[in-house]
């Protein structure tokens, strides 16, 4: 059993090894990925995908915890929002369809938005007017009326909503696209707090929790049950929706007739869709905290 477990170790790979380490090498693989986007779609029009963050567990209320975690999450946000404005000149415009919606009490959802306000004018010439369209603030929206919103605007009651945990029992799917609309909580914590975001998602909203199918990825140092930091999340659903669009685009042809057909995709090509996306999602964390990849030991 040892040798066997010593084996299974071996064959996985690292974090460090998930993508290729030459610059231009992986600007070749990004365009690649891109190829074949900008031919008119065959899909029909769908509502945007969604992420909805979720700041309903409250900031402190003392000074100066209270400020420390107004900057983490702003500056989370902030990480996300500036890889995607970076890539939106080499990305067709269908894959920026993703909206982020900041939902919590007043006063916390305003000192984010001042807070985001801050770090783009002290860090970026770009104006904090381009950052101001890229989320939607909704100061005393709870999370269940924000999803009702969603399904009442999408005119479909089963419209799945689910609330991403690293600590839930189920696992999002990899045969099929990801839901249109992920809950991500924004706890960013100098320590790591078990099962929030489930119970929370469970016990306290009567919603489903999931966690991304890190598994597949088959590396030493991550699992299903690491706790991400909120911009790698928001980058690897952001990322995981384009390349199942990107897929599913490239499925649909005409036939003889003129109709509109799909073609079915093998479950390889959909795992590839969330393989690719959690990737290049890690290797913008490890750009970013080259000093702390993983959090679990």
């Amino acid at each position: 059993m040892a040798e066997e477990n010593d084996t299974i170790e071996h064959n996985r790979q690292s974090l460090d090894n998930l993508h290729l380490n030459d610059k231009q090498e992986c600007t070749a693989a990004e365009h690649k990925l891109d190829q074949g986007s900008s031919q008119t779609s065959l899909l029909r029009e769908k509502p945007p995908n969604i992420i909805l963050c979720d700041a309903w567990y409250g900031f402190p209320s003392q000074k100066r915890p209270r400020k420390e975690r107004i900057c983490a999450v702003s500056r989370q946000l902030v990480n996300f929002l500036t890889w995607r404005l970076e890539y939106k000149p080499n990305f067709p415009r269908n894959a920026y369809d993703c909206q982020v919606h900041l939902l919590g009490k007043d006063l916390d959802v305003r000192a984010v938005r001042d807070r985001i306000h801050d770090i783009v004018a002290e860090k970026f010439t770009t104006s904090s007017r381009e950052y101001d369209n890229e989320i939607i603030f909704k100061p005393n929206v709870d999370v269940c009326e924000a999803t009702q919103q969603v399904k009442n605007e999408c005119k479909d009651e089963n419209f799945e909503v689910v609330y991403l945990s690293p600590d839930a029992s189920d696992t999002l799917s990899l045969l099929s696209p990801p839901p249109p609309v992920v809950i991500v909580g924004m706890l960013i914590d100098r320590r790591i707090t078990s099962d929030r975001s489930r119970k929370r998602a469970e016990e306290s909203l009567n919603m489903r929790a999931v966690k991304l199918p890190l598994n597949e990825l088959n590396a030493r140092e991550i699992s299903s049950e690491e706790p991400l930091n909120v911009d790698t999340v928001m980058e690897i659903m952001q990322r995981w929706w384009f390349n199942c669009d990107k897929l599913e685009n490239q499925l649909f042809a005409r036939d003889d007739q003129g109709e509109v057909v799909k073609n079915d995709a093998c479950e390889d090509e959909y795992k590839k869709c969330f393989i690719d996306a959690a990737s290049w999602a890690l290797k913008s964390h490890r750009e970013r905290h080259p000093n702390r990849t993983v959090h679990k030991t």
